[in-house]
């Protein structure tokens, strides 16, 4: 142990170093409860960025509101919950995003021709660059939430056979849906 270290622990009284060890506690992610589910659910206060939350529940019953910096990557997000068993991007555009468009309108009540606009004019030069640059940044949402967050970060296709899917979720982890978004949930 480093001179300086030992030095401060002998000066300090019983309560500092108590405080000094809460401290340390607090920051050690092993001691956190893990997060054991995800939750989709209306808002309780109407919300112009969506009408439903992204919540990470851990063991404790505690929950972590996962801020999404912008509606195309929370879209994403709750679009990959709602496919436990994955999806190819591919699917995704099949009838001009149709189903995207329909649980977009779902979770912003707004027309999808701003988001069929996006997608066009990211995928111009680069298809497929729509769906990389949300899903990136979803995953940046939840990582930031929480830093035990990582099995629910959507996971790279390249580990799972072209599939986008979140490795809680396709594992048999907990996700609960609000059962206005039921309808959308894919069982295969």
């Amino acid at each position: 142990m480093n001179n300086n270290i030992q030095k401060q622990i002998e000066d300090m009284s019983v309560e500092e170093l108590r405080t000094r060890l809460a401290e340390y506690m607090n920051a050690d992610l092993s001691l956190r409860p893990p997060i054991v589910a995800v939750e989709v659910r209306l808002a309780e206060k109407a919300n112009a960025q969506c009408r439903y939350d992204v919540l990470l529940i851990d063991e404790n019953g505690e929950e972590i509101n996962v801020k999404f910096h912008d509606r195309y990557s929370r879209l994403l997000y709750i679009y990959s919950l709602l496919h436990p068993t994955g999806y190819q991007r591919r699917a995704l555009a099949k009838n001009n995003y149709s189903v995207l468009c329909h649980l977009y309108h779902t979770l912003y009540f707004l027309d999808s021709e701003k988001l069929l606009k996006t997608i066009d004019s990211t995928d111009v030069k680069k298809p497929g660059h729509f769906i990389n640059q949300y899903v990136t940044q979803a995953r940046r949402a939840i990582r930031e939430a929480s830093p035990l967050a990582e099995q629910f970060v959507i996971d790279r296709p390249q580990s799972n056979n072209g599939k986008l899917l979140i490795p809680f979720i396709s594992n048999g982890g907990t996700v609960i849906i609000d059962a206005s978004l039921s309808h959308y949930m894919s069982n295969v």
